[in-house]
């Protein structure tokens, strides 16, 4: 199952380290808003061996939507902020890609927009 992660914070790290030693999955890309890691790869990143991938693009130069045309995923991982879905939600969506988000708490706004735009439905 092909990932890509959207943040790279301390637990979009530790996620990425954990789906670098599942064979299950491979880490496609790693999407952020700094350009400081740009076109290394994670596995460089954690000092690691992997043919994985993992290659980290920054927000700033690189569209979701060109990212996902290039280097498709079937799951998007969420480690940004409640304002990351307007980012990469309608293009995910149209793109039948899975999302799970890792963001704690939404304002409303999102919510309608996950609802309404998105349709996605409330889990757990």
């Amino acid at each position: 199952m092909k990932i890509g992660l959207i943040g790279f914070g301390k637990t979009g790290k530790s996620v990425a380290s954990i789906l670098l030693e599942n064979k299950k999955f491979c880490l496609e890309w790693v999407l952020r808003q700094s350009t400081v890691l740009e076109h290394r790869s994670v596995p460089e990143f954690f000092g690691v061996q992997s043919d994985e991938p993992g290659l980290i693009y920054s927000s700033s130069k690189t569209s979701i939507e060109e990212l996902l045309d290039k280097h498709p995923v079937d799951i998007i991982i969420d480690f940004s902020s409640h304002q990351g879905i307007y980012t990469y939600g309608e293009v995910a969506a149209k793109k039948k890609v899975k999302i799970i988000s890792a963001i704690s708490h939404y304002k409303d706004k999102e919510l309608q927009f996950f609802y309404k735009k998105i349709n996605i439905t409330k889990s757990g």
